[in-house]
């Protein structure tokens, strides 16, 4: 009641309030209703309602669309464009080819949710206040998270954690999910430090990077590792090379030394980093944790028959949800080379190199001014984080804790860049 409620109450209306600035606590600032849905929206993405989940995708898709047609700045271009070919062709998919209309309309609305945060984002940032309100309290929430529902109540507080995913029903959900939202987010905090050089932030997020890490998900660290990576490089160029040199040797050291890690990477436990090869990267050598097989027997039901097009928007996730014990895919990637073929797998890729080419293109300009090195590097390194876990987790099936976060990030770019060069950037 209070998740449905307290949007609807506050932000619906429309009504601009006050906040103490984050960092300077002797002023306020006034946060537009816009503002204030997004972090609630962020600050609530693991609150999952388990069998309610739906009624909360439909409860947030509607009142994005209300505010699409009243409030929202409908922000277009070359990004935009792009990805909306690849929901026209899901669109299309949904119609012509899916037998399965209602899993299709659920996938539809998880493709469309990113295109609503993009443009809440975009009308959401209008100055300098804003963007800091952001990150500040999208920080705080990582931390309360990575505590109550991450790696730190997983091994600690373990009734917590059990209490809150599993005897509620699902009231939050955690682990991969949880691991996913923090490379889509890790580049906030470090954008934070970087910006204040306050050890707080940095602390922040090695809190954060510190849950996946007792949690032990693979997917995870690699996304925060690549997110990382792609914020430092646009805003160091060149000085950024020993950094990611450093975060390179940190995650193999990781991975090879640290047994919960070793043990779940390889299927051979005594596996040492002189031992392995490149050689040696693959499925008979690497625990998939059953998706090589999961993968092979979609590809082989719904991708090879139908290679061009794919068997319709929807198949292979109602197949899956059905079928097999683990319910999901666990790849974003077959899943689209399954229901959408190479047409979709295509559209999508021409919306990655697209997005990548237009950030970069502006934010890596001798030229750029800070401001825009900062927010494209966080929405590049967001982007990083969350396209390499859609290789090996369910990202689009869990769109509102993961899948939105680059599109809300790519959002507050497009803005800042634009009252940057009409000279309204404060």
């Amino acid at each position: 009641m209070i998740l449905f409620c307290y949007p609807y109450k506050y932000y619906g209306a429309g009504k601009i309030v006050t906040a103490t600035h984050p960092f300077n606590r002797l002023k306020q600032i006034y946060i537009n209703p816009e503002l204030g849905f997004l972090v609630f929206s962020v600050l609530t993405a693991m609150v999952f309602l388990g069998p309610l989940s739906l009624a909360k995708y439909a409860y947030w898709i509607v009142f994005l669309i209300i505010l699409a047609f009243s409030r929202l700045e409908i922000k277009m271009g070359a990004i935009v464009g792009s990805y909306l070919l690849f929901v026209t062709w899901a669109v299309v998919s949904a119609l012509l080819f899916s037998s399965v209309k209602f899993q299709a309309l659920m996938m539809l609305i998880k493709y469309l949710l990113p295109l609503f945060y993009l443009w809440l984002g975009y009308t959401a940032i209008t100055d300098s206040d804003d963007l800091e309100y952001f990150m500040s309290r999208t920080t705080v929430g990582m931390c309360v998270y990575a505590l109550i529902i991450g790696g730190f109540s997983a091994k600690f507080l373990t009734p917590l954690y059990v209490f809150l995913n599993f005897s509620t029903g699902a009231l939050f959900i955690s682990f991969a999910s949880l691991a996913d939202y923090f490379s889509g987010l890790i580049v906030v905090p470090i954008g934070l430090y970087i910006v204040t050089r306050k050890k707080k932030w940095l602390y922040a997020a090695l809190w954060v990077l510190l849950s996946t890490l007792l949690e032990t998900v693979r997917t995870g660290l690699g996304g925060i590792f690549l997110a990382s990576s792609f914020l430092i490089l646009t805003i160091f160029r060149l000085k950024a090379v020993p950094w990611i040199a450093g975060l390179v040797m940190v995650a193999v050291a990781i991975v090879f030394s640290v047994p919960s890690f070793r043990e779940k990477m390889f299927t051979n436990e005594d596996t040492t980093f002189e031992s392995f090869s490149v050689s040696d990267a693959n499925f008979d050598n690497i625990q998939s944790n059953a998706r090589g097989y999961l993968w092979d027997m979609n590809m082989t039901r719904f991708y090879d028959p139908h290679p061009i097009t794919g068997s319709g928007l929807g198949e292979s996730v109602e197949y899956t949800k059905d079928h097999t014990i683990l319910k999901l895919i666990h790849s974003d990637y077959v899943q689209i080379l399954c229901d959408l073929g190479l047409i979709g797998i295509a559209l999508f890729g021409l919306f990655v190199l697209v997005t990548l080419s237009s950030i970069i293109s502006t934010a890596w300009s001798a030229n750029a001014p800070f401001i825009l090195k900062l927010t494209g590097g966080m929405a590049l390194g967001s982007c990083a984080g969350t396209f390499f876990s859609m290789a090996f987790d369910n990202v689009i099936a869990y769109a509102q804790q993961s899948f939105v976060l680059p599109f809300i990030l790519i959002g507050i770019y497009l803005k800042i860049k634009d009252l940057y060069e009409t000279g309204q950037w404060s």
